[in-house]
């Protein structure tokens, strides 16, 4: 374990990966300090990443003390080495700011539930006679469950409820622009809803689902 408060993480990366620019953009909002080496402007940054990565150029690939290397890390397992590795190069960020590390950006996962909400529309316009069964229920469950990928970890209860709704009342939307276009909804799977009755309960499914799926793993999951 190194021990010094000017420990470098040192993040491998190389220009155009979408991957760094995301790491670098957490760590950059944590206010954890990182030196960064373009793999492309330096070889021997290029063999030691190779040699970390199974003989590949895997980046960004983080190195964090003297030989903790992770490949492809969250923010939040990188924090998670510096408190091991070097716990000074934290004394200097809040625990409000560590706490927000663990939960990501309140928009994480936003884009992928509007992908498929786009999809779910444009689906319904061009093949209305299609049923796009529980297409609500993924528009509702994408927000929360993307958001957990972001941060690479279970979320705390209440950032994953808070998100699971945000996810449920865009699905909410697709379906009263559904409605008022007279496109047609999801229909029926048994008797006991109609078509916009289905298309609800779907919503709340994925609600639910999503908001469980954010969270799973937390009981029993060891603190730092």
């Amino acid at each position: 374990m190194s021990d010094a408060t000017t420990t470098p993480v040192t993040v491998y990366w190389r220009p155009g990966c979408p991957y760094c620019s995301r790491l670098f953009g957490d760590l950059d909002r944590i206010g954890l300090p990182v030196r960064k080496i373009d793999i492309w402007q330096d070889s021997r940054a290029a063999a030691r990443v190779r040699a970390i990565a199974d003989g590949n150029e895997t980046v960004p690939t983080v190195v964090v003390g003297d030989d903790h290397s992770m490949v492809n890390p969250r923010a939040t397992r990188v924090v998670d080495a510096v408190r091991t590795e070097a716990p000074g190069l934290l004394d200097t960020i809040s625990k409000e700011t560590l706490a927000k590390a663990a939960t990501g950006p309140w928009h994480a996962g936003l884009g992928l539930a509007v992908i498929f909400l786009g999809l779910w529309l444009l689906l319904t316009l061009g093949n209305p006679e299609t049923p796009y069964h529980l297409a609500s229920a993924v528009v509702a469950a994408a927000w929360p469950v993307g958001r957990r990928l972001r941060v690479g970890r279970a979320l705390p209860v209440m950032p994953a409820l808070t998100t699971a709704l945000g996810g449920g009342l865009l699905a909410l939307v697709g379906t009263a622009v559904l409605t008022v276009g007279d496109l047609p909804v999801e229909p029926a799977l048994s008797g006991s809803f109609t078509g916009p009755g289905e298309t609800l309960v779907g919503v709340a499914l994925g609600t639910l689902a999503g908001a469980a799926a954010a969270v799973v793993g937390r009981r029993g999951r060891t603190r730092s």
